[in-house]
């Protein structure tokens, strides 16, 4: 299995991987040892991102797999633009959410479904965003990992009332669909802002301590 860095094949995976996600452990160590972080990767020539992609197919035997392809920044410039984007995106998701259940309530309730469409995938995004810097900082900052774990469970109840939202739409539920905007997802897109700041506090000392540049 060929495995490429930046567009140069530089990296030999141990004998002892198995899956996929044995490969990936040792790619992202490898990219830690350099001070990289990975912000793109293929499989086999398709693209693969954080979540659901991931996980189905990171159980893939790695006899399967002739290619893994690596996009890879330094690790600060990462988690800077990453917060950049947070910054920008999350302080609209709550006013977002209560628009669509709004629409959802409206005489045209069918109105709302490509904006909820959006909104997941806007969300998606966020999430991965903040999962990358909560990694990254995790193993640097002992002392905050009582934060670090509040932000993993607030994902966890964002993911569930994500899946619930999913499973009202795909029944046609459109009024539990608008509760669950309204009433749980919305009050936690509020979190966002708060979270975004707290992961930029996280940064800047594991900048400071010199663990990341």
């Amino acid at each position: 299995m060929k495995v490429i860095i930046n567009g140069n094949e530089e990296l030999a995976i141990p004998e002892s991987a198995r899956t996929l996600n044995d490969a990936l452990t040792a790619l992202v160590e490898y990219l830690h040892s350099k001070k990289l972080g990975l912000v793109k990767l293929r499989v086999n020539e398709q693209d693969v991102y954080p979540g659901d992609s991931l996980n189905s197919v990171q159980n893939m035997n790695i006899l399967n797999i002739h290619k893994l392809e690596a996009t890879a920044v330094p690790i600060l410039q990462l988690l800077k633009e990453s917060i950049t984007d947070l910054e920008k995106y999350t302080p609209e998701l709550s006013s977002i959410c209560y628009a669509i259940a709004d629409l959802f309530q409206s005489e045209n309730p069918n109105d709302g479904l490509i904006p909820f469409q959006k909104l997941t995938e806007i969300w998606g995004e966020v999430k991965n965003r903040e999962a990358v810097i909560v990694n990254t900082v995790s193993r640097y900052l002992d002392k905050e990992n009582s934060i670090v774990n509040e932000i993993v469970i607030h994902h966890n109840e964002l993911n569930q009332f994500l899946n619930e939202a999913y499973n009202a739409l795909e029944k046609g539920d459109i009024v539990s669909l608008s509760d669950i905007l309204q009433y749980e997802l919305a009050p936690r897109a509020e979190k966002e802002v708060n979270i975004v700041n707290i992961l930029k506090q996280l940064v800047n000392i594991a900048e400071a301590r010199g663990h990341i540049e």
